[in-house]
């Protein structure tokens, strides 16, 4: 299904998010629901006589989690690139991009000099600062088995734009236009999430 803001009419290639970030959301998620049918239960068995506080946080927990990891995606299309950030989605079609980076996450330059960064996948951290050698002698073989991070999505982005160009796609074009919008469910959620939290502060 295609994003709703859309420019691009290419069918839809890979869909990418961090392992670690999936783990996390889901078992936030998933404690936050045992936490909440625990405590209901407790309710229900006389053991405390208020539910609605901790029932506010953990559920303002919850939603946070959705909305920090595993709402960030980035779905690589045959012809562009959707970034689904944290409160913000934006589209950047191929013909708008000018330079694909994974400096400090996956991010796309287009034309106009703007650069658009993807907060669902990050750049690689090594724990230990490794030589300029051994990185370009190992660069083909982490990069194989790294996941998703910045360096391999965006081998693939490059891939994906250099198949587009030899398929009849134009080169970037100032007439090309990126479109980047506010999502308003995330947004509402994340707002929910906030409201959740200072109300269990106060009840």
């Amino acid at each position: 299904m295609k994003p709703e803001s859309s420019i691009l009419a290419g069918e839809p290639l890979r869909v990418y998010r961090t392992l670690p970030a999936r783990v996390i959301g889901w078992s936030m998620v998933v404690a936050a629901v045992v936490l909440t049918v625990l405590t209901v239960v407790d309710v229900a068995g006389g053991h405390q006589s208020r539910v609605l506080a901790p029932v506010a946080l953990i559920a303002g927990v919850g939603a946070a989690a959705w909305v920090l990891f595993l709402r960030p995606a980035v779905t690589l299309y045959a012809d562009g690139v959707h970034l689904t950030n944290v409160v913000t989605e934006t589209t950047v079609p191929f013909a708008a991009v000018e330079e694909v980076t994974g400096r400090w996450a996956l991010e796309l330059r287009d034309v106009r000099g703007r650069t658009h960064s993807a907060w669902a996948v990050p750049v690689r951290r090594d724990m230990v600062r490794r030589r300029s050698i051994e990185d370009f002698a190992e660069t083909t073989r982490r990069r194989g088995r790294e996941g998703v991070t910045a360096q391999g999505v965006m081998d693939e982005v490059l891939r994906a734009m250099q198949r587009w160009r030899l398929d009849g796609g134009e080169r970037p074009g100032e007439q090309a236009e990126v479109h980047r919008r506010p999502s308003w469910p995330a947004l509402l959620v994340l707002v929910l999430a906030l409201a959740l939290a200072v109300g269990a502060l106060v009840l």
